[in-house]
């Protein structure tokens, strides 16, 4: 993770933040915002972004909603490029976005497809 500049916020940098449409995404966001930094808010809920950056602006921040299936390359390639194209650099990637069982039951009961929805969004979108 980069470190806090000499004046002890993240005055200066670019931080994306996964999962950033609620949650504890959404307070990550506002957080980084309050220490100055610049933050890509990236999730699949379009809605949810914006509501999100619209908060960041609010406390006089800056903020770039981006619509991100981590779990697709592509989604992630293109809301990189988007914020080097608004920014011109990433200095923190703070990666929330995850998933939980939709129902609660032991792992020996998932259906395989959950299993690799989870796997999927909560591993693969990291390592994306």
């Amino acid at each position: 993770m980069a470190t806090p500049n000499s004046k002890g916020g993240f005055s200066g940098k670019v931080v994306f933040v996964t999962g950033a449409a609620s949650g504890i995404g959404r307070a990550a966001a506002l957080a980084f915002a309050r220490e100055g930094a610049r933050v890509v808010v990236a999730d699949m809920s379009e809605q949810g972004n914006e509501e999100t950056a619209r908060m960041v602006e609010q406390q006089h921040g800056r903020a770039l909603a981006v619509r991100c299936d981590v779990t697709r390359a592509e989604d992630v390639k293109a809301a990189l490029d988007k914020t080097m194209a608004a920014f011109g650099q990433l200095d923190v990637a703070f990666n929330n976005a995850g998933v939980e069982p939709k129902k609660l039951a032991p792992t020996a009961e998932w259906e395989q497809e959950e299993w690799d929805r989870i796997i999927n969004v909560d591993l693969r979108g990291v390592f994306l």
